[in-house]
């Protein structure tokens, strides 16, 4: 699989709006992966997923925001893996969890050594999202629980919820790479209690203790009934993905539905939402 590799250049010196804006954005129109540079922000979309319409329109609404250049080339899937280990470093999150990827030694001991060589699936532990949900996840009692890990990307959620010690944990993406991915990362982390499936989640007819989500605003809005059918009753939902500024919206439609908001937690322009049923 070929990869279209957008660069996109800030005329001055970069700032953080513009990178997450970019990323958003980016999101909605099936971009998978980034990497944030000193000076530029480098996103990657599968060559027969780009849409040079919804691209331009993305664009556009960039232009009316921020002054800046974008370069366009191909890559090719055998060249991927140098270019996530010339920038992949790893990352710690509070005293006991580190995310590495495999060539990383380490000699420190963590009680959450996660391993995840994400090739062009989300899900690091880099991106503000990511690490909010790692950070709840890490506080949360999950000792023979159930989850549901929504557009699972690396497969790290769904991993770090085994090394919690919930006993059922389900992992959907609806692309085939992330999916792929996500079982060679449960394979490093010899985790053999996730299922992972290439699904959509209206296919699943069960309920759970905890469902994740960290997708974006638009698809968290348009899914969540669908994320309530899978809830038990007290069962908690996290949600992340989004801007702060699109809180107000998903609260609202969370507690129409019968949702309590516990917790709200940010991360420079990004948020995480821990609701109860």
């Amino acid at each position: 699989m070929n990869y279209i590799e957008m660069s996109f250049m800030l005329d001055g010196k970069i700032s953080d709006d513009f990178s997450d804006i970019i990323i958003a954005k980016l999101n909605e129109i099936e971009f998978e992966s980034y990497i944030e540079e000193q000076d530029s922000v480098k996103a990657y979309i599968p060559v027969e997923l780009f849409n040079s319409f919804l691209f331009d329109n993305v664009i556009l609404d960039l232009k009316s925001l921020f002054s800046f250049s974008v370069n366009r080339k191909i890559i090719k899937q055998e060249n991927w893996n140098q270019k996530w280990e010339n920038s992949f470093q790893p990352i710690k999150i509070n005293k006991d969890c580190i995310i590495r990827a495999d060539f990383h030694k380490i000699t420190d001991k963590y009680k959450y050594n996660i391993i995840i060589n994400p090739k062009m699936s989300f899900g690091t532990g880099h991106h503000e999202t990511t690490f909010l949900m790692i950070k709840k996840i890490l506080s949360l009692d999950m000792n023979k629980c159930s989850v549901l890990d929504i557009g699972c990307g690396t497969g790290i959620l769904s991993i770090l919820s085994s090394k919690k010690g919930a006993s059922k944990i389900i992992g959907i993406d609806i692309d085939e790479w992330s999916y792929n991915n996500s079982l060679e990362n449960a394979l490093l982390n010899n985790i053999n209690n996730v299922e992972f499936l290439l699904s959509e989640i209206c296919s699943i007819n069960t309920t759970f203790d905890f469902v994740f989500a960290n997708i974006n605003r638009n698809i968290i809005l348009s899914q969540i009934q669908d994320y309530i059918n899978c809830m038990n009753s007290e069962s908690h939902l996290l949600l992340s993905g989004f801007f702060v500024r699109d809180v107000n919206d998903i609260v609202s439609s969370a507690q129409k539905l019968g949702l309590k908001l516990i917790d709200n937690q940010n991360k420079k322009k990004w948020t995480l939402l821990h609701f109860v049923k």
